[in-house]
């Protein structure tokens, strides 16, 4: 008994954080992953002023009875579903899927092609 002791010397407490130091290192790491960014209350009006600006520009090209430009109508959808997806996950999945909804309202009775793009947009979500 007295050589097992002699011939397995106790363990060191610096090769355990060793073996340790590598686990806790990562499980740091994952601890900051998937956190939600929360906006701050300019990063809120910054995106808000974005999404309003499009608006505009939609509504602009959509005045009138006669039939809106389908070319800069298009490139407004693509430049609304950029911004959708630029802030989604600031919106959260709700909040994206009723402002495609809403857009599509807005822009599909002067372009049809532009109700399908953020339709198809909004069945990603």
């Amino acid at each position: 008994m007295v050589r097992a002791l002699l011939r397995d010397p106790p363990p060191r407490v610096g090769s355990e954080l060793k073996r340790i130091a590598p686990l806790l290192v990562i499980a740091a790491l994952v601890a900051g992953c998937g956190e939600k960014h929360h906006q701050s209350a300019a990063e809120k009006a910054k995106m808000e002023n974005e999404f309003g600006q499009l608006q505009v520009n939609i509504g602009e090209a959509t005045k009138g009875s006669g039939p809106a430009d389908e070319p800069t109508m298009e490139q407004y959808t693509h430049d609304y579903v950029a911004l959708i997806r630029k802030y989604a996950d600031d919106l959260g999945d709700d909040e994206v899927k009723t402002r495609l909804t809403d857009e599509v309202t807005q822009v599909q009775p002067w372009c049809l092609v532009c109700g399908q793009i953020l339709l198809s947009e909004a069945e990603k979500y």
